[in-house]
């Protein structure tokens, strides 16, 4: 549903992010993992469109996005950035109301199918008990499901998460990310989101992309990617990996890898860039 083909992005004179391509299938969960400024936030600015790429393309449905009008990609992809604001009288179902607005004409009021949605998509994010609650009232976790509320009132197929679980306590983490499991589960939503821990990102997806200093490293299911190994040249950082009781493998970092240390600090750290 996505791909994109030699993205190179940039602020002012420095390139962030070159020649990056990949591509994401219909109905799959991708998390986009790598150390701070390697480019991830970066990259899904780009994919939906508050950053405009120096060169390449990115194609939604197969059709490139720099011809697309803006109401025709928000019909079918949501965003939702790390730092998510509100003036402070807006109520819960005021702003799931927002996400209606690439469906309706300037001059068209909210009607019986906008309530619906709105009424569809507080019970997906179970947040009717706060419809009417001013947003600035809620907690980070409770903040998270409304945006993510308001996202699914555009009805999109594709939906883009920064950093979803930052700021957030390990209750209410877990609960944004099994929420994100089951709209993919039930609605068929792809998911594209940007992921600092490891253990949720091997958990969640079904496909991880994995970053440094602006390249693409190497891109696949997280069992076969996500190795000690690759861990101790991207992150710095030695891990250890064992499976749980569901027979999902959780990551423990154990210290900064002293060999991958000295190498950084003589300048001899280099990893191969597929």
């Amino acid at each position: 549903m996505i791909e994109t083909k030699n993205l190179c992005i940039g602020y002012d004179h420095k390139i962030i992010v070159n020649d990056f391509s990949f591509g994401v299938e219909e109905g799959n969960i991708v998390s986009i993992i790598g150390p701070n400024g390697s480019g991830k936030s970066t990259i899904l600015k780009t994919i939906s469109r508050f950053l405009k790429q120096r060169d390449g393309a990115v194609f939604l449905d197969k059709e490139d996005m720099s011809l697309l009008n803006v109401k025709k990609v928000a019909k079918k992809m949501a965003s939702l950035s790390q730092y998510n604001r509100t003036p402070e009288d807006v109520t819960v179902e005021d702003l799931i109301y927002y996400g209606r607005m690439p469906h309706k004409k300037w001059y068209e009021t909210r009607n019986k199918e906008d309530q619906e949605i709105i009424q569809w998509a507080m019970d997906q994010t179970s947040i009717n008990k706060f419809r009417n609650k001013r947003v600035v009232e809620l907690s980070g976790g409770e903040k998270q499901r409304v945006w993510v509320a308001m996202a699914l009132a555009q009805q999109p197929k594709i939906l883009l998460l920064d950093e979803p679980t930052t700021y957030l306590d390990i209750c209410h983490q877990l609960e944004v990310m099994e929420l994100v499991k089951k709209l993919n589960k039930e609605l068929k939503l792809t998911v594209i989101m940007v992921l600092h821990d490891l253990s949720q990102a091997a958990k969640y997806s079904d496909k991880v992309v994995v970053l440094k200093d602006g390249n693409l490293v190497v891109e696949g299911e997280p069992s076969k990617v996500l190795t000690r190994e690759l861990i101790r040249d991207v992150y710095n950082v030695d891990v250890f990996i064992k499976k749980d009781v569901t027979d999902e493998f959780i990551i423990h970092p154990v210290g900064v890898c002293k060999e991958c240390e000295m190498r950084c600090i003589n300048n001899e750290h280099k990893i191969a860039v597929v």
